[in-house]
């Protein structure tokens, strides 16, 4: 059995997004897909830091503002 990747899982998740709009219009659907996962990365990454900011914006690869700005956003 292969292992899934995200790029499984997004695809799963958009699979029941879109069966369940029941033929309605959607819109934002890439906003959505791409603040729902960098949430959740964002969210990931602090808590297996015990919320120190510093050793989370050098795992994700940002700055330490930038890691504020959108943790504030996501409410982290």
């Amino acid at each position: 059995m292969k292992e899934k990747d995200l790029q499984d899982y997004i695809n799963d998740k958009l699979e029941k997004y879109f069966s369940d709009l029941n033929g309605e219009k959607s819109n934002g659907v890439f906003k959505m897909v791409t603040q729902q996962a960098e949430s959740a990365t964002l969210k990931f990454v602090l808590d297996k830091v015990n919320q120190n900011h510093s050793e989370a914006a050098r795992i994700l690869g940002i700055n330490r503002a930038t890691l504020k700005k959108k943790a504030t956003l996501y409410k982290l």
